[in-house]
């Protein structure tokens, strides 16, 4: 694990981050991604947020309106806490996991007590578009992600979105 100082951004490598599935189960970023490239990842603040809840509501619709193809969510902490929103949100619970490092591997820091969050779309292995933001209802933006979903299948690499 590398904890890096500022968040990565449009056209960095994506690390390999350690995950979990809500079962406890070590699982891989690719196995998550194998199936849709590009992928949307959706870092929450915390299991608990209600605007990161908020925000994967959104996601789902985007789903169910078969605009996006089903996001990775990765929760802070461990397998109980990715089960506890994948019970919140069945119709993403699939690409739902926990990691206690994914954030800071990805640069998200806490901020005055506030866990970033972020979306970010990979494609290839590598950032294609990358938005966080302390205060959660910053991290994520239905718009620029489908733009960066566009952009990054026509293999043309989007702006960051830092808040």
């Amino acid at each position: 694990m590398t904890t890096l100082s500022t968040p990565l951004t449009a056209g960095a490598t994506l690390p390999a981050l350690a995950l979990t599935s809500p079962s406890g189960e070590a699982i891989s970023l690719d196995a998550l991604t194998a199936s849709a490239d590009p992928t949307v990842l959706y870092l929450m603040r915390t299991s608990t947020c209600p605007v990161c809840h908020q925000h994967l509501r959104h996601l789902a619709r985007m789903v169910a309106a078969g605009e996006i193809e089903p996001p990775v969510v990765i929760v802070p902490g461990a397998g109980p806490d990715a089960a506890a929103v994948a019970r919140r949100h069945p119709e993403l619970a699939a690409r739902i996991v926990a990691s206690g490092t994914a954030h800071a591997d990805l640069g998200l820091f806490v901020h005055m007590g506030l866990q970033q969050s972020g979306t970010y779309v990979v494609s290839a292995g590598r950032v294609a578009y990358a938005r966080y933001a302390t205060v959660p209802m910053g991290s994520f933006d239905a718009a620029e992600t489908r733009r960066a979903l566009q952009e990054a299948t026509a293999d043309d690499p989007v702006h960051d979105e830092g808040v």
